[in-house]
């Protein structure tokens, strides 16, 4: 299963154009994923710590329970080509 986790209530426009970044590369790869709003589901932000090792930015991507990165490392995976193949071995696309 492929997570982004992120926030409704971004503080920052930066945090906000971040999230829609990282959907649109996945929409763009025809990935489907479930996004998870820690303010709609605080409960969900303890397995989030944990599989990202207390990383609390937003947003982060997960892939089978697995941390894959925030917004920067998805872009820097996905200039690389790096990103649908990351997906792929997960058997999410």
């Amino acid at each position: 299963a492929v997570v982004l986790y992120s926030t409704s209530v971004a503080t920052t426009a930066n945090v906000r154009g971040a999230i829609t970044n990282v959907k649109h590369i996945l929409e763009t790869l025809g990935i489907a994923y479930e996004e998870v709003d820690l303010v709609l589901n605080p409960s969900r932000r303890d397995a989030m710590l944990a599989a990202s090792g207390g990383v609390k930015s937003l947003p982060q991507l997960h892939v089978g329970g697995k941390f894959i990165g925030d917004a920067n490392t998805i872009q820097e995976l996905q200039d690389c080509g790096e990103l649908k193949a990351i997906l792929a071995a997960a058997g999410s696309s």
